[in-house]
């Protein structure tokens, strides 16, 4: 796996955008398969939220489960309300 290094420039410290880091996109590019900066970007961000919608959906899937075979114990709630 590959370190990613979290490089600090004038620009950030300006306020403005933040570089990107060409040696990461080209690597991006490289694993990808994707001809340009664009396509390498998009590609990755969608791959990030497609991750992150799976993770996501997998621990609503795993609260139904837990649910289902009486892991919380609802009562205990009803106690605390009264």
């Amino acid at each position: 796996m590959t370190e990613t290094v979290i490089k600090a420039d004038a620009e950030t410290a300006a306020g403005d955008e933040p570089a990107i880091d060409e040696e990461l996109l080209e690597e991006a590019q490289r694993h990808l398969g994707t001809s340009s900066r664009n396509e390498a970007i998009n590609e990755a961000l969608r791959e990030f939220v497609d991750q992150q919608r799976a993770r996501r959906r997998q621990a609503l899937q795993d609260l139904r489960r837990m649910s289902d075979e009486g892991a919380f114990n609802y009562d205990a709630l009803d106690e605390v309300d009264t």
